[in-house]
């Protein structure tokens, strides 16, 4: 009987648990109103966050979307997408605009959204198209970096937007660009 309790309490607290690719999927609700910056792909968003110490203000990129790749090649012969999906990859430059450093994980605060609304997470893959960014960048006041962010979404889907948000997609601040 008590290795039967030990063994339901340890299964309870692993189901509670999620690693960092699902807590970005999921994100905590926030009281917080995001407020969404708008612009086409080519052009620069100034995006602020939080930074280390808990500041809004002195964490600002300057992120820009350079392009949008429909359907993406995989790198090596098992980075291909599932059956009746498609690889999207998304370019993003990102210049360190604040008096703070940048270090965090692009991927995370990235997103696209199909005709639908529907929005689809970063997956993990390399492709053809170029290199992507390290699991973790970063960017001292006017340094600049870029990367592919890769996406598996529906062969059908029509991409009609890319989202980005700082702190991991947690900040209040949220880029739009619109592809064409």
């Amino acid at each position: 009987m008590r290795r039967l309790v030990l063994i339901a309490g340890s299964a309870a607290v692993l189901t509670g648990c999620g690693t960092a690719a699902q807590t970005a999927k999921n994100p905590e609700p926030t009281a917080t109103p995001v407020h969404v910056r708008q612009a086409d792909v080519g052009d620069a968003i100034a995006l602020t966050g939080v930074d280390e110490t808990g500041l809004t203000g002195t964490l600002r990129l300057a992120v820009k979307v350079k392009k949008v790749i429909p359907t993406a090649v995989g790198r090596g012969a098992f980075e291909n997408p599932r059956k009746g999906e498609r690889f999207v990859a998304v370019r993003f430059v990102l210049k360190n605009i604040g008096s703070t450093a940048y270090q965090d994980s692009p991927t995370f605060g990235a997103k696209v959204i199909d005709a639908t609304g529907h929005g689809y997470d970063p997956t993990v893959a390399t492709v053809t198209a170029g290199r992507g960014f390290p699991r973790v960048v970063t960017l001292l006041h006017d340094q600049v970096r870029s990367g592919f962010i890769v996406f598996a979404v529906p062969r059908h889907a029509r991409i009609v937007a890319v989202r980005y948000a700082l702190n991991a997609g947690y900040a209040t601040e949220l880029g739009q660009w619109h592809v064409r």
